[in-house]
């Protein structure tokens, strides 16, 4: 029997943002594929005022929040869980089942090192074991060790993939671990053997031509080969040091089940509607304006993996309010020319073209068409003239194929 079939209560963890410490949040009771989560009375007596979700979980004094999605797992604590990877992770520790559900591997992961600043349990105490990740020099040891998980081979350095096992919460479907240089933690992601392009250079690549466009990217940092692989490490923005950072995805904040369940998941997914959201948790202008110029980069540079578990915000501290999160996982598609986005870039369009992509302007905090154009051949001119900077360092085959995008992207984007 799964773990989700049964009636089970646990206690929600938050590591407060302004000192550190762990509190209780609030009580999760699951039973029969629907979950309730309400606030603990103690979390209002001390003062605190972080909502966990500030769109679907409001701060509210003895309410209950029920949810179906995810077999009754709050879409805030899947984005705890382990997706893919991490799941596969669990299933060669643990033997789980490949039914086992969203909750099964949340419980089973671990409070280790969890994306965000949650971690569950079933004391009334928060007790969150520290477990360390591994430092940089040993990035070698542990891109043969988990290219050895990934080709399911015996374990090369033993204690390292017990260490692994420990940690399995981080997103997405290709290997991946957390290092530590000092007191910045980075996920590292080697490339594998059936890539058909240098991908970890692709990304590190992306990641800095949006930072060079003049976007707010996630810092990334390229290894040539490692052990035999080309190696990405991309530096995590929801730590700062020991403290773990609030954050919460795109998918949740939307309410979307991703992968799709459904028609309405998938129309869900919109770009005009997280800005939409943004406005709503008090975000900046600017963000809404960031979020555009990022829809326009991703359709510049063919990057058809934008998916809501691609796009987050997190909460800052010294503004005291939620922001959206630097752009990570931008990666262009290395195959074919996109011709849609996932997420949709106006209601009802997912289509790479100019029309779509302006027709719901407003919702950035753009007023007008004619404004909103502007913007669009705007961004285009920074991200060409970007380009320049970034294409020393990519191979000849890279450079031609985002040379190429460029090119394509002067039609619909120039015209």
């Amino acid at each position: 029997m799964n773990i989700s079939s049964r009636l089970q209560d646990f206690y929600v963890y938050l590591q407060r943002p302004d000192n550190g410490e762990w509190v209780v949040v609030g009580r999760y009771r699951h039973v029969r594929d629907i979950g309730e989560f309400i606030y603990a009375p103690s979390y209002f007596t001390a003062g605190l005022k972080w909502s966990i979700d500030p769109v679907n979980l409001p701060l509210i004094e003895g309410e209950t929040h029920i949810a179906r999605r995810y077999s009754g797992l709050f879409d805030v604590l899947r984005d705890a869980g382990p997706d893919a990877w991490g799941q596969m992770l669990l299933r060669k520790k643990e033997g789980m089942s490949e039914k086992s559900t969203a909750l099964d591997y949340l419980i089973k992961a671990g409070n280790g090192d969890r994306w965000g600043a949650l971690a569950i349990g079933t004391s009334k105490k928060a007790n969150i074991a520290h477990l360390s990740s591994p430092r940089l020099n040993r990035l070698d040891e542990l891109v043969a060790e988990l290219t050895a998980l990934t080709e399911s081979q015996p374990a090369v350095h033993p204690a390292l993939r017990k260490r692994l096992f420990a940690t399995p919460s981080m997103g997405g479907a290709r290997p991946k671990a957390t290092v530590q240089d000092e007191d910045t933690f980075w996920l590292v992601k080697p490339g594998l053997h059936t890539d058909t392009v240098d991908l970890a250079l692709l990304e590190h690549a992306t990641q800095l031509w949006g930072r060079k466009a003049g976007m707010n990217f996630a810092e990334t940092h390229h290894h040539p080969m490692t052990v035999g692989r080309s190696v990405v490490r991309v530096k995590r923005f929801d730590r700062r040091g020991e403290q773990r950072v609030m954050t919460v995805s795109s998918a949740s904040l939307l309410q979307i089940h991703y992968p799709f369940a459904s028609k309405e998941d998938s129309e869900g997914a919109s770009y005009p509607r997280l800005a939409e959201a943004l406005k709503r948790i008090g975000a900046p202008a600017e963000d809404q304006l960031e979020l555009f110029r990022r829809m326009i980069f991703n359709a510049i540079v063919g990057n058809d993996d934008d998916h809501p578990r691609n796009h987050a915000v997190m909460y800052n501290q010294e503004e005291c309010r939620w922001r959206l999160s630097p752009a990570f996982d931008v990666v262009p598609n290395p195959d074919e020319d996109p011709k849609r986005l996932v997420m949709q870039v106006s209601t009802g369009w997912t289509e790479v073209s100019k029309k779509a992509m302006l027709a719901d302007h407003r919702y950035f905090g753009i007023k007008t068409i004619e404004q909103a154009e502007q913007e669009l051949q705007a961004t285009y001119r920074r991200v060409k003239a970007a380009f320049v900077e970034i294409a020393p360092i990519l191979t000849t085959e890279l450079r031609e194929l985002l040379e190429h995008r460029i090119a394509i992207a002067a039609f619909w984007a120039t015209s």
